[in-house]
C-alpha cells in the first residue's frame, strides 16, 4: 500500500526515511517530497517514488538494492546508455548506504507497459534492441560488464542440477514432487551433453549489452519529442555482456509468444551483422529461450530446502513443460 507524506506525518517517521535521507545527501537542494510511495519493500530490497523532486517536477525512483547488482546498474546507467542512439530513464545518481546496499536513483517513467500482443510494442521492442545491441558491441565499457553468454546460463543448468540433488532428502517433497525435479536433472543432462550445439547457435554473433530480464515487468513506454512512443527498461541488476539471445527470447513462450517482431530486429541489425540471417535468428531465439529457462530453474530452485516446498515445486513443473517444447523443436535436445 502507498504511504505518503503529509503535513501529519514527516519524512522522518516513515519506514522509507533512508530513501529520503540518500536522496538528500545527494541533492541536498531538491527539496523534500511532496508525497513517498513505498513501491516494494522487504530485507533485501526497496523501491520508492518520491513526487516532485526530479527535473520539472517529475517525480523520481529510489531503488535500494545490494552493491553487487547496483555497482551493475550503475555502470549500464552512467557509462554504457548514454552513449546509445535509444532512450533510457533519466539518471539522478547513486549512492552507497553501507557496506552491503546502495540506492540508485531514476526517472519515474510512469505507468503504461509494454504489451506483447501489440505489434506496435513489438516493433518498438524490436528496433530499440536492435540499436542497443549493435552500438554497444562497439563500446568498451561493455566488455568490462559481468559475462551473460553461454557459459554463465551453463553455470545456471549445473546449479540447479547440484541444488536438485541435495534437495531430494528433503520430507516436505511428495512422490509426485520428486518425479519432477529428476525429470528436470533429466534436462540438464540432456541439454549439457548437446552444450556445443547451444554455443554453435550464438558463434559469430559479437558479445554486446543483454538486459538479461527483458520482459513485460521491465518495459515502460512514454512519449518522448519525437514521434510516437518511446521504450524504457528498467531494472538492469542481471544485465551483462554477451550474445543477444536470452533478450531476443520470449518470458514465457506458452502464453505470450515473441514479444521481439524478428523481422524488424534483422532489419536494424544486418548493416552491423550482415551473416545474420532469419533462420540464424531463430536459432539464437531458441537458445535464448533455453537460457532463459535455464536461469528461471536455477532461481526457482532456491526455495526447495524449505519445509514449503509447494510453490518452487510448481513452478519447476510449469518450467519442466516450457523447456520440453523448446526441446522438441531442436533436433539435438529430443
Amino acid at each position: 500500500m502507498s504511504k505518503q507524506v503529509t503535513s501529519e506525518m514527516s519524512p522522518e517517521s516513515l519506514p522509507d526515511q533512508r530513501a529520503l535521507k540518500a536522496w538528500k545527501s545527494l541533492w541536498p537542494r531538491r527539496g523534500e517530497p511532496a508525497r513517498i510511495e513505498i513501491l516494494k519493500s522487504d530485507s533485501k530490497r526497496a523501491v520508492c517514488r518520491l513526487a516532485g523532486v526530479g527535473l520539472r517536477g517529475a517525480a523520481v525512483i529510489a531503488k535500494r538494492c545490494r552493491k553487487a547488482t547496483g555497482f551493475i546498474e550503475r555502470t549500464i546507467y552512467e557509462q554504457v546508455l548514454p552513449h546509445l542512439p535509444v532512450t533510457a530513464p533519466h539518471y539522478y545518481g547513486f549512492i552507497e548506504e553501507d557496506d552491503t546496499f546502495c540506492w540508485l536513483f531514476l526517472e519515474d517513467v510512469g505507468r503504461q507497459r509494454f504489451s506483447p500482443v501489440l505489434e506496435e510494442h513489438r516493433v518498438l521492442a524490436a528496433r530499440w534492441l536492435g540499436l542497443t545491441h549493435t552500438a554497444a558491441a562497439r563500446l568498451a565499457t561493455t566488455a568490462r560488464l559481468p559475462d551473460r553468454g553461454p557459459d554463465h546460463y551453463l553455470e545456471h543448468l549445473r546449479s540447479t542440477r547440484r541444488t536438485i540433488l541435495r534437495s531430494l532428502t528433503n520430507p516436505a517433497l511428495s512422490t509426485d514432487d520428486k518425479a519432477v525435479l529428476k525429470a528436470v536433472v533429466v534436462q540438464c543432462d540432456t541439454l549439457e551433453s548437446g552444450w556445443k550445439q547451444l554455443e554453435k547457435c550464438c558463434a559469430g554473433i559479437p558479445a554486446t549489452l543483454v538486459h538479461g530480464d527483458f520482459r513485460r515487468k521491465n518495459l515502460y513506454l512514454q512519449s518522448t519529442d519525437q514521434a510516437g512512443p518511446g521504450l524504457f527498461p528498467i531494472d538492469w541488476e542481471t544485465a551483462g555482456c554477451g550474445v543477444p539471445a536470452a533478450d531476443l527470447a520470449p518470458s514465457r513462450p506458452r502464453y505470450s509468444g515473441h514479444h521481439v517482431d524478428l523481422t524488424t530486429y534483422l532489419s536494424v541489425v544486418r548493416e552491423c551483422w550482415p551473416s545474420l540471417d532469419m533462420l540464424a535468428l531463430h536459432e539464437l531465439v531458441r537458445a535464448g529461450s533455453i537460457f532463459r529457462r535455464l536461469a528461471a530453474i536455477d532461481w526457482a530452485c532456491r526455495g526447495l530446502s524449505f519445509e514449503w516446498t509447494e510453490g518452487p515445486v510448481g513452478l519447476l513443473r510449469g518450467y519442466h513443460a516450457e523447456l520440453a517444447d523448446i526441446m522438441q523443436t531442436t533436433s539435438w535436445a529430443r
